[in-house]
């Protein structure tokens, strides 16, 4: 059996004195969807962040490509192939979508220019509008341009931090038809969000999170189908908050 791309063991996250996350472990095989669900407050997000560098942990350790990655900066990350897309997308809305762009293609092999061309091409609307403040963007439409700057650096691995916050149902199909086809593409992608069983419909595998630690790990398939994960976790509606 291949090593993961990603093996998180024994993970902890401090806030001061408070231990946002105790004890989660789990690997990540590539090529596959692994989803992060949860409550408000069960520590997903402080997962997603400690792996990326956001967050020093306060205990445990993470490997990326088989090497331990526990404590690297966040920028030396993004060279090595691991990015995300964090919550509230975080796009520079002053700058234009051109230069957001050029932000995210530029340490691209392949060159800035095509690499950019290439995404124009798969979001089109970013295409029309690149002279435009990213501001001036709808919350759809920054969401992908939030998604296409952290592909233009070529990630192994994207974790993407409640992608489809705040935006319309039509948009959410959008947004994870585009999360459908990173994964189609050959990225690896860990997924945080609160549309929690739309996430366990995209996933392989899922890990159900409660007061910062794992409390059950499985196939998606599985956790969608077992009647107590959705009373307990899931809900009438579906979602979760983050």
């Amino acid at each position: 059996m291949s090593e993961p791309i990603l093996s998180v063991k024994d993970l902890a996250v401090s806030y001061g004195k408070v231990q946002a996350v105790r004890g989660v472990s789990f690997d990540v095989t590539e090529g596959t969807l692994v989803t992060l669900v949860g409550a408000n407050g069960a520590g997903k997000s402080s997962i997603i962040n400690a792996i990326t560098g956001m967050l020093k942990p306060s205990g445990g350790s993470i490997t990326f490509e088989g090497r331990n990655i526990t404590r690297t900066s966040a920028h030396k990350l993004v060279k090595q192939g691991l990015v995300q897309v964090p919550e509230g997308r975080q796009i520079l809305s002053t700058l234009t979508i051109e230069e957001n762009m050029q932000l995210g293609a530029k340490n691209h092999r392949k060159g800035s220019a095509q690499a950019i061309a290439e995404m124009y091409e798969r979001f089109p609307v970013l295409g029309e509008r690149r002279h435009l403040a990213a501001g001036s963007l709808s919350g759809g439409e920054q969401q992908m341009l939030a998604i296409a700057r952290a592909m233009l650096t070529k990630p192994h691995l994207i974790l993407m931090d409640e992608p489809s916050m705040g935006l319309a149902p039509k948009i959410v199909d959008e947004v994870f038809k585009v999360i459908e086809e990173i994964r189609a593409s050959g990225s690896t992608v860990v997924l945080v969000e609160q549309n929690a069983r739309r996430a366990l419909q995209a996933a392989n595998d899922g890990h159900i999170l409660q007061n910062g630690e794992v409390v059950r790990s499985g196939s998606a398939r599985d956790l969608l189908a077992d009647d107590s994960i959705i009373q307990a976790y899931l809900g009438t509606g579906g979602t979760t908050a983050s």
